[in-house]
């Protein structure tokens, strides 16, 4: 029986990743490493959330062109088209099922960093510091998404105490603007037997099926991904619906 695959390189997700490759129902993950050509994606049945891991680049949809840079988001309805240029850059594309309209939405690290989704748990203390942006939360228009970014601090500890969605959401993250640093990151329903226990760097990507999946960054660079959490029942989508390993503590710090 083939082993279930949770860890893929970057270069590996250049081809799409479609949900049956990541051992996950419904997210689809790929990247695309924009030069001066420019790459055109189509959004079809998903809506979909471009994230840029690294650089800056151009983007144009048919009413409207803008810039983004390293940490921005762009959201894409269904049945929509945009094409990405002027790079140097690195982008990863996450797409979900959906069946309703929404609206296009350019998501800047800038503005995010500036209000009340910029959030901080954990202590540096217990070696758990780490700073979150809850780009698309719950009040965003969206209808299975919830993805942002963590930053954890150097030899520190994030997604802590370990977390697990059950049921009702599955999850990728994807790693980036780590240098030559690396990570740990671990997958399991058992501590006896893990999922997995991954060396992540930069480009990396970790699919969450289930399971607790807590992780800790080298002291040279830390930890940096993005999260995708995409709901399993479309429009349930709560962020702090999540089962905490009880021997760890109770509650996200």
């Amino acid at each position: 029986m083939a082993t279930k695959k949770y860890h893929f390189t970057a270069d590996e997700a250049l081809g799409r990743l479609r949900p049956a490759d990541l051992g996950l129902e419904y997210t689809s993950v790929q990247r695309f490493e924009i030069g001066q050509d420019g790459v055109h994606i189509e959004s079809g049945g998903e809506e979909i959330c471009l994230v840029v891991l690294a650089g800056r680049l151009s983007y144009r949809i048919p009413d409207r062109t803008g810039a983004a840079s390293l940490g921005d988001m762009l959201y894409l309805p269904i049945d929509s088209s945009i094409e990405l240029s002027a790079g140097p850059a690195a982008v990863v594309r996450f797409g979900a099922p959906c069946s309703r309209a929404t609206r296009f939405a350019h998501l800047r690290f800038s503005e995010v960093d500036a209000d009340q989704r910029h959030k901080v748990y954990g202590t540096p203390e217990s070696g758990t510091r780490r700073d979150v942006w809850n780009f698309i939360d719950e009040k965003f228009d969206s209808s299975r998404f919830l993805i942002g970014i963590c930053h954890g601090a150097p030899g520190g500890w994030t997604a802590w105490p370990p977390h697990e969605h059950g049921d009702k959401r599955e999850e990728v993250y994807v790693y980036f603007d780590m240098g030559d640093g690396f990570a740990l990151q671990c997958v399991y329903e058992d501590m006896g037997e893990a999922n997995a226990v991954a060396l992540v760097r930069d480009g990396d990507v970790v699919a969450i099926p289930k399971g607790y999946h807590p992780n800790v960054g080298c002291p040279k660079s830390g930890i940096r991904y993005v999260y995708c959490m995409v709901s399993i029942a479309p429009e349930e989508r709560d962020f702090m619906d999540l089962r905490t390993q009880r021997i760890y503590g109770e509650r996200l710090e």
